[in-house]
């Protein structure tokens, strides 16, 4: 990828394109994907090819660091258990839960605690007006987060809730409760 007519990020083809097979009557590695990070959300990126005469493709990078919190958190429901002090696949507690969101993401290292969560680096309080999906959700009591979710919007989240519930996908059931974010 080029910015400014410097290289950013050089890319090599990692997915097959059956489109481009049939249509030019060829095979091979012909698509690829990136991960960018988010601070190019929004923004028109330029993708050249690295011979003579290279033709221009611009795309929209439309994928937010919210949507790519809330997939991660969402990919794990219903198929990972709560496991105490747990932050794999193998099994979460609500903190680890998002901290691997949030890093799987690739929006954010967090600590794995609510609270230690609560005051990261970056993290701020939001309104729950404010409040989009892939923002996290704390529940507090005496001022101290003792439980956090990954916000999936419309006034549900994604948490690790108890080891008998496991991860799931439910109402956000307190109004005790602050949004934050560090990615808007």
């Amino acid at each position: 990828m080029w910015s400014s007519s410097h290289c950013r990020k050089l890319v090599t083809a990692n997915l097959r394109r059956t489109d481009v097979d049939s249509r030019y009557k060829i095979t091979g590695w012909h698509g690829f994907r990136v991960t960018l990070p988010g601070s190019v959300v929004g923004q028109t990126v330029t993708v050249r090819r690295a011979t003579p005469s290279p033709p221009i493709i611009a795309a929209r990078v439309v994928s937010t660091p919210g949507a790519r919190i809330v997939a991660v958190a969402r990919t794990y429901v219903g198929r990972s258990p709560y496991v105490e002090g747990g932050a794999s696949p193998r099994g979460f507690d609500c903190s680890g839960y998002s901290m691997y969101s949030y890093a799987h993401a690739h929006v954010a290292a967090l600590p794995h605690n609510a609270e230690a969560q609560r005051h990261a680096a970056h993290m701020h309080q939001i309104s729950s007006s404010s409040a989009r999906p892939g923002d996290l959700v704390f529940y507090m009591s005496g001022g101290v987060a003792y439980h956090v979710a990954v916000y999936a919007g419309h006034g549900n989240q994604y948490a690790a809730a108890t080891p008998s519930a496991g991860l799931v996908y439910q109402r956000v059931w307190s109004s005790a409760v602050q949004y934050r974010t560090d990615w808007h």
